[in-house]
């Protein structure tokens, strides 16, 4: 037990310290303890982007402006609510000004002010010639500066107009970090201890075993239910599953549709169903010879059943991505769109054209990251063949091995950031500015040009006629297979309330979890 004595013996401001070291004896809410498939490397919240990242960042940060899924899913639309500011204001086309909140207080116990916004959104982190991550650059490329008026108040100028702004600083990369806490540790802090104002701070962070987050009991938005998350790593689902019944986790992730069917009926844990904004895609290596012709790629396209892959992987209830867009693209929406239908007679024809001589495709996976991506690439093995097309499949434990040279084939995930043609996709996993075409996998130049023009373009009928030509584009040059919109299906005890999202953010604030 530690006693006043132990405080003083140890040199500590034993006052100070009491209050605190009394409410947490005193504290009796609940652990939260969720397994999960991994963890990221880091905790960088721009490095960390990625499904297993993205639960542990949306804790621990907030963003300037939110999206209120819940609303969402009750009356559907997009719904983006102040968060961190309380106004955004388009002073001209290329200005706009924020309003901070006031009062919002840091782990590190600072209070929020233009400082933290302006560290978060600074030219090395977010649009300088050099930025520490290609993240930052996705969503905040085309700032031209970041300034304050006072300490409450941002001004962000864009160096072209963005229609999208506040839906930009609702997704990816706008968490805003301590100023102070940056400036005394830098990147390392962010990577091992990032310190933010959302409703958990990081209390423990081991790589590839464990994450504890503990309360914020200061957050703005109230009390979190939960007085710590514990992320534990637990790779297979078999075993996730069975501590989900032994009871040493209370909310499981990434399960499989026939694991998650195995809890139908039971009155103590639940599996839940969430259709995703999330694609999984394989994409080629167009430098390599045998898939350089487009024609080769496009039949490799038209050979695919993607219905029956779909359906047997993801239930009776799949519907096919015909091209990478959501219905929540709005007015944007291509809804007639039928993109790459299952034709093999056409599939042969192209082959046939473009002088396909059955030379092998190496096909590169990591099957245990992607859920359900082995069994999809074995069948789409099948269906090549069918056509005549040999293949291998290679698959490895390691991630960072599948940009390798080597394989002609290999898999991504697609993330819809925000519910805009310039929120993911093509314009974003397809663009020049990411790794598909940074790595030289994909080198186009119409498809570049069109992505150019639609990123400054603000009449709504010019954006239209524009998006309907990238898509165009993506089909005549076939880059990638797109296999499905991805599900996520996950388990917990009944008693935890709680609410999962369409991306793959674990939100824990008070308002999106409670205990029965």
């Amino acid at each position: 037990m530690v006693t006043r004595r132990h405080l003083l013996a140890a040199g500590i401001a034993a006052p100070a310290l009491l209050p605190r070291l009394v409410r947490a004896q005193s504290d009796t809410r609940p652990i939260l303890r969720v397994a999960v498939q991994a963890l990221p490397p880091t905790l960088e919240p721009l490095e960390s982007i990625s499904n297993v990242g993205l639960r542990i960042s949306y804790n621990v940060f907030d963003t300037l402006w939110r999206r209120d899924f819940l609303r969402e899913a009750d009356e559907g639309g997009q719904k983006l609510v102040p968060h961190l500011a309380t106004s955004l204001r388009q002073r001209d086309p290329l200005t706009w000004e924020v309003k901070l909140r006031q009062g919002v207080r840091m782990h590190d116990e600072t209070v929020l002010s233009a400082d933290d916004v302006l560290s978060t959104f600074s030219p090395e982190r977010m649009y300088g010639a050099q930025v520490q991550h290609h993240e930052g650059r996705v969503n905040f490329g085309h700032l031209a500066s970041v300034e304050a008026e006072g300490r409450d108040t941002v001004i962000l100028r864009t160096k072209t107009p963005d229609v999208v702004m506040p839906q930009r600083l609702a997704a990816y990369g706008g968490w805003i970090h301590s100023a102070r806490a940056y400036g005394e540790q830098g990147i390392a802090g962010l990577r091992q201890k990032p310190i933010g104002s959302g409703p958990y701070r990081v209390a423990s962070f081991q790589r590839d075993q464990r994450a504890v987050l503990e309360s914020h009991d200061d957050y703005w938005m109230g009390r979190p239910k939960a007085r710590q998350i514990v992320f534990t790593v637990v790779p297979e689902a078999s075993s996730r599953l069975a501590g989900l019944h032994a009871g040493d986790f209370d909310l499981i992730t990434n399960l499989l549709p026939e694991q998650a069917q195995t809890l139908s009926g039971n009155k103590t844990f639940e599996a839940v169903d969430v259709p995703l904004e999330f694609a999984h895609i394989l994409y080629y290596d167009t430098r390599n010879p045998v898939l350089r012709d487009a024609r080769i790629r496009q039949a490799l396209n038209y050979a695919v059943d993607y219905d029956t892959i779909g359906q047997s992987l993801w239930g009776a209830g799949f519907q096919r991505m015909a091209a990478l867009q959501t219905p929540s693209f709005g007015p944007l929406y291509d809804g007639d769109r039928r993109g790459f239908t299952h034709d093999p007679e056409r599939a042969r024809q192209l082959l046939r054209q473009a002088g396909y001589k059955g030379e092998e495709i190496v096909i590169r996976i990591t099957p245990g990251y992607y859920l359900q991506m082995l069994l999809a690439v074995q069948v789409i093995q099948q269906m090549w063949e069918a056509v005549g097309v040999k293949s291998r499949l290679e698959t490895i434990e390691n991630l960072a091995q599948l940009v390798n040279p080597g394989a002609d084939v290999r898999p991504t995930s697609i993330a819809f950031r925000f519910p805009d043609p310039l929120g993911g996709g093509l314009l974003v996993h397809l663009s020049k500015d990411y790794f598909l075409q940074k790595s030289g996998f994909w080198q186009p130049t119409t498809f570049n040009a069109i992505s150019d023009e639609l990123r400054l373009a603000t009449d709504p009928a010019e954006r239209k006629r524009l998006w309907l030509r990238l898509m165009d584009e993506y089909e005549a040059e076939a880059p990638a297979l797109i296999l499905y919109p991805v599900r996520e299906y996950f388990a917990k005890r009944r008693s935890v309330k709680w609410t999962h999202y369409p991306l793959y953010y674990m939100d824990f604030r008070a308002f999106n979890l409670d205990f029965a």
